[in-house]
């Protein structure tokens, strides 16, 4: 059996150093798959099974089942506790090619209300269809789960291609806590990487619903035409009143990259995908995570009216080259809801809004109040355009200071409806950033998008120490966030001995 102590009860964003190793029952067996096997063998290493599916049905709760080198073109759904996983030293594929994608569940690898569940080391490609009720995914977890991991698993060309743009989904990894009898727990998603999907309306990896204590770290996401990673609430997809919001998480040490909604035909050639999306999540930590070249960096809010995204927390995470804004709040019209006491806090970015559509470094949108925007680094491209606000959408319920802006164009803050040219007179209007400086952060190396902190930087010790608890433990690269009592500006922290 899997440790139950691999995560601890989450009822908040737990250290990614805190996550145990995962132990096995002194009676728990170990199994074998081989292309070279047979179903009719023991399932041992030198007469293993053929198929996954069938080392799932014979196994018992607590086994292993390690899977050879090799292609296996099947679907998988796991029956009962055990852990899953490559053997060592192998590379096992499940290919979706020439299946075809079911109505219902339809997933390579399937977790339907199972507790104490570990998938790790598959390549699971190749799963696509052009009919537009279908839903490929790669690997769901549903229904009421605890202890489940996916881990150091690739992920890839998960693609729905129907005609009809309107109703197309595909994912790549998803867990949806849709039971009515509690939620999915302690859910681990962790080393994986997920590319080059086609989803349709849908996103690459995503929570949803009634998911409370999870933590997706290290991921890797790119190349795909929706959303790169998604923490979803007030879809209904979770019957049980009040719960049905994905709350309690972590999301660190992702890379995002290569995300835009230009070519999905659900988008009609607009470019509205996120790399990180808070839709309507609650209480998670989004930090130290790297994100570009992506439509928009990050999005926290609720496509919901009269529902917000709440307690998120993003910190030290690094954006730049994004196609339309590096980071948005609120809601993107007034029919939809809002982002409510949530804190960014020692961001950098740099350059985003390649297109030049005016949305800038920071963009704030409807339904915004009791916000913190402080200790950030925004550095504007050409354009100028530092903050914006969304016409119609009132003054940004922001509280912003201690942050660092700077273009070599003549500058733009947007608050309300005017727009300011300096520094000075933003701050005099929207009465914040009275700590705030107009001067260049000197990063290291623009050329490798390195935005260490060069000596002499104004961004050094220049930040408000708002306490370990909102600031993190820990800057991008792993130092600590905290220097005695000082703390720099966007998402690096300067040493004596480094940069």
């Amino acid at each position: 059996m899997i440790n139950p102590t691999i995560i601890g009860p989450v009822l908040k964003p737990v250290s990614l150093c805190c996550l145990a190793a995962l132990g096995g029952s002194s009676l728990a067996t170990t199994f074998y798959v081989s292309p070279q096997g047979t179903d009719t063998n023991t399932g041992s290493s030198s007469t293993p099974w053929r198929t996954i599916q069938h080392a799932c049905k014979a196994s018992k709760s607590g086994d292993t089942v390690l899977v050879k080198s090799g292609t296996y073109n099947e679907l998988v759904t796991i029956l009962h506790s055990m852990t899953l996983q490559s053997a060592p030293g192998a590379k096992p594929i499940v290919d979706g090619t020439w299946l075809t994608v079911p109505a219902n569940d339809a997933a390579m690898v399937l977790i339907n209300g199972i507790n104490s569940v570990i998938v790790q080391g598959f390549e699971i490609r190749n799963f696509k269809t052009t009919n537009s009720q279908a839903i490929p995914t790669g690997i769901l977890i549903e229904g009421k789960a605890d202890q489940v991991v996916i881990r150091g698993n690739y992920v890839h060309n998960i693609e729905n291609n129907g005609s009809d743009a309107a109703n197309i989904n595909a994912f790549g990894i998803v867990a949806y806590g849709n039971s009515a009898k509690g939620a999915i727990t302690h859910l681990l998603i962790d080393k994986n990487e997920v590319s080059d999907t086609k989803t349709g309306n849908s996103e690459t990896v995503v929570v949803n619903g009634n998911v409370n204590g999870f933590q997706i770290t290290n991921n890797v996401v790119h190349d795909t035409n929706n959303i790169g990673i998604d923490c979803i609430g007030f879809e209904g997809t979770s019957p049980i009143k009040g719960q049905d919001q994905a709350r309690n998480g972590l999301v660190a040490q992702n890379t995002v990259y290569n995300v835009t909604s230009l070519h999905n035909p659900s988008y009609g050639g607009s470019q509205s995908a996120d790399g990180i999306y808070v839709d309507g999540g609650t209480a998670i930590v989004i930090e130290r995570n790297i994100i570009h070249h992506v439509d928009l960096g990050m999005e926290v809010t609720s496509e919901h009216l009269g529902k917000v995204a709440s307690a998120v927390t993003v910190r030290n995470n690094q954006f730049y080259a994004c196609n339309v804004v590096g980071l948005s709040i609120g809601g993107y019209d007034a029919k939809r809801g809002g982002t409510l006491n949530c804190t960014f806090v020692n961001n950098t970015f740099y350059q985003d809004d390649t297109t030049n559509s005016g949305s800038g470094e920071f963009m704030v949108q409807f339904h915004t109040k009791g916000n913190v925007f402080k200790n950030n680094i925004l550095s504007a491209s050409a354009q100028g355009v530092l903050i914006s606000t969304a016409t119609g959408a009132g003054v940004p319920g922001v509280a912003s200071d201690y942050n660092l802006f700077f273009t070599s164009a003549p500058a733009s803050w947007t608050w309300g409806a005017p727009t300011y040219s300096t520094l000075a007179t933003f701050s005099k209007a929207s009465k914040g950033d009275t700590h705030s400086k107009f001067l260049d952060p000197h990063f290291v190396d623009l050329i490798a998008h390195d935005f260490h902190l060069a000596s002499g930087s104004p961004a050094r010790k220049a930040g408000t120490n708002l306490g370990a608890l909102i600031v993190g433990t820990l800057d991008l690269a792993g130092v600590s966030r905290l220097a005695g009592n000082t703390i720099d500006l966007g998402c690096f922290e300067s040493t004596v001995t480094g940069p």
